[in-house]
């Protein structure tokens, strides 16, 4: 259970290291701060980070300080004279050995030197762009020329020189981005998330499927229209008001009959005997057990007659008994006959379909 969990942590910190880079290069501040702080939670609980885990760290720190690289009032180290942009170039050197190409890690290494300058001079604070460039050329590999340059415009405080144009904030975004992609080319890191894709393609073919059930039933012809509201309207009108039932529900059988029997009841005592017993004669010798239930009126004939022709079964009742199954196992034929719709079958009939359906691989 420990490597299942060790697993699925991995996962999730691959998910959020993912996100932190859409995030980043979506420029979305406010999607990336939430992004990073779920990752920094889930990796400060690991005791233990991999090596792959822990370079994913470092590209996550690099990628925050460059977000607030503008923002020279947050400080990531204690030192309150480091900027940002110092920070992530201190960073920036411990990813040296993940970066494929020598010449995009110095490129971005350039921009990082002169836009740690060029922001305080944007902000217009001259002495902190001096400080920043003295603690470069003590703490970092920063050449002699880009130092001489670099103070020539520190004294001048000019921010429009061309070597800010060319090197300008917008570019080292881009290159960072660059790096970001040619990173994620190698370590993808998308496990959940093309396991989510799945899903939800899944989810919009079974939406797409439905709606298309659903227009060619509504395409039907008006006739078979016209019938099924009749037959609708015959079962609406056979359900009593008071004892209106689900429309996906059997309604419970009745122990008793609701049919009224009349009592015979003589006409009248006047009448001659012989006559009683020429039309009770005539009664039980012609006339069969048919023979009456066809003189009764319509109101008296059962709505079903006692014996039907086998019919075959629908797909709506193949998918309610299917359904049935699922819901209460096998075996348990009763019980589905009187939770979902079947059409006078009964529970040796719901048997012998579940055991045909399993013998020609129905199911």
């Amino acid at each position: 259970m420990c490597e299942v969990e060790s697993v699925a942590r991995c996962w999730m910190m691959d998910f959020c290291f993912r996100s932190v880079c859409s995030s980043y290069r979506d420029t979305n501040r406010e999607k990336f701060n939430q992004n990073i702080r779920l990752y920094e939670v889930i990796v400060d609980s690991e005791t233990d980070l991999q090596d792959d885990q822990q370079t994913k760290r470092t590209v996550c720190c690099f990628l925050s300080r460059i977000m607030d690289g503008k923002n020279l009032e947050v400080r990531y180290d204690t030192n309150d004279r480091i900027a940002p942009l110092m920070s992530a170039l201190t960073v920036w050197e411990n990813l040296k050995d993940t970066v494929a190409d020598a010449a995009l890690y110095e490129n971005i290494k350039r921009l990082l030197f002169i836009q740690c300058v060029g922001v305080c001079l944007e902000k217009g604070n001259v002495q902190l762009a001096a400080e920043t460039l003295e603690w470069l050329e003590k703490e970092t590999s920063l050449s002699e020329k880009l130092q001489r340059k670099l103070s020539t415009l520190v004294t001048k405080n000019n921010v429009y020189d061309q070597l800010f144009t060319s090197f300008s904030y917008s570019r080292l975004l881009d290159s960072i981005n660059t790096f970001l992609d040619a990173f994620l080319e190698k370590c993808p890191s998308d496990f959940l998330l093309k396991s989510a894709t799945k899903v939800v393609q899944a989810r919009q073919e079974r939406t797409e499927r439905a709606k298309s059930e659903q227009e060619l039933s509504e395409a039907a012809s008006p006739s078979h229209t016209a019938a099924t509201k009749v037959v609708q309207a015959r079962r609406e009108r056979a359900v009593s008001p008071s004892h209106t039932v689900n429309s996906s529900t059997k309604p419970k059988k009745k122990l008793f009959s609701t049919k009224v029997v009349h009592p015979w009841k003589p006409e009248t005592e006047k009448k001659p005997l012989c006559v009683l017993r020429r039309k009770s004669t005539l009664k039980v010798s012609r006339l069969s057990f048919k023979d009456h239930r066809k003189q009764e009126t319509p109101r008296d004939i059962p709505d079903h007659p006692k014996y039907k022709s086998k019919r075959r079964w629908t797909e709506t009742e193949d998918k309610h008994l299917k359904a049935g199954v699922k819901r209460y196992g096998e075996g348990k034929w009763a019980k589905i006959l009187e939770e979902f719709v079947f059409e006078d079958r009964t529970s040796v009939m719901l048997k012998d379909r579940w055991r045909t359906m399993k013998k020609h691989g129905m199911l």
